[in-house]
């Protein structure tokens, strides 16, 4: 089992020197990767689109600071050594494709081959609108904006003839050093895992349950079969949020969402070896706290008492 970490890069604690400690510290206990999510603007009168609580309602205010998804990364990169970075996710139409795709190959290169492209098409009707992008049209956008990275990634003389974006005549360099450079498809939906089975290396549903993943996994394998890839080769991750009740005196969640784990080290032990026998391959952590310390002990308690029992 790998496990990853979302990043302090929203609320009070999304500040320069908390993501440089913060970077540091999950790099030198050996965690597998850092995420960060994205989002440009919040509706200020808020929103019953949220998919992740039962009224739809989103858990935090329309004020929180939510710093730019690969300005972060960035930022990361240059802190850290070893530790794979990625977006958790990054809203395909929000960002003109090939821009898209020229950021996340540059990255993998000042990195050495660290990025992880995590996608999602994005819930959030009036984001979509503020930022002039059509919001019924946002599944076949991303599917035909992964249709274009893969290209400009790969070929030589890229060129492409789609709906929204046409391309010829042009070169694309540098390429990524991953070849391929790996794309995580977020979602909770069967589009989601049909997409991931067209375009992904991995499902990295969010907010859901280790049972939502299982009764899912049948679909997820027979889709695969069906397209003729092996289904072995599609890694399997979920991210949550998680508090540690145990750890530390700050037992304050200041927030949540949908399907948080909040418990025990015991129970946290016992979740992650339920995670591992599902065939769940990776767990994503974020924490439910805006206390830097505290988010700190809980990634120290993962590595010293959680990690070692799962993979034992």
């Amino acid at each position: 089992m790998q496990f990853g970490l979302g990043l302090p890069s929203a609320g009070e604690a999304a500040s320069g020197p908390n993501m440089i400690r913060f970077a540091q510290r999950a790099d030198e206990l050996g965690f597998e990767s850092l995420w960060c999510g994205d989002h440009i603007l919040l509706p200020t009168a808020g929103t019953n689109q949220y998919p992740y609580t039962p009224d739809g309602s989103f858990p935090r205010e329309a004020s929180v600071g939510f710093l730019e998804t690969l300005t972060v990364l960035s930022y990361v990169a240059s802190v850290t050594q070893r530790i794979r970075l990625g977006s958790t996710v990054i809203i395909l139409p929000y960002r003109n494709p090939i821009v898209q795709a020229k950021m996340f190959a540059s990255l993998d290169v000042l990195t050495g081959g660290r990025v992880i492209c995590g996608v999602g098409v994005g819930w959030l009707e009036k984001e979509f609108d503020s930022l002039g992008v059509p919001y019924a049209e946002r599944g076949p956008m991303s599917d035909e904006f992964l249709q274009m990275f893969r290209v400009l990634w790969t070929e030589a003389h890229p060129e492409f003839h789609g709906k929204y974006y046409q391309f010829d005549g042009m070169q694309f360099y540098p390429k990524p050093i991953q070849n391929p450079l790996p794309i995580w498809v977020g979602g909770h939906s069967r589009r989601a895992i049909r997409r991931t089975i067209a375009y992904g290396h991995a499902w990295h549903p969010t907010r859901q349950t280790p049972d939502f993943v299982a009764h899912h996994l049948p679909y997820l394998r027979q889709e695969a079969e069906q397209a003729g890839r092996d289904p072995e080769s599609i890694t399997i991750s979920l991210k949550r949020s998680l508090h540690i009740t145990d750890v530390s005196a700050n037992d304050t969640v200041a927030f949540r969402s949908g399907n948080a784990l909040v418990g025990t080290t015991r129970d946290i032990i016992d979740d992650a070896k339920r995670c591992q026998d599902i065939g769940i391959h990776q767990l994503t952590y974020d924490f439910r706290t805006d206390d830097i310390d505290a988010q700190i002990a809980i990634m120290e308690r993962l590595v010293e008492r959680v990690m070692p029992a799962v993979n034992a």
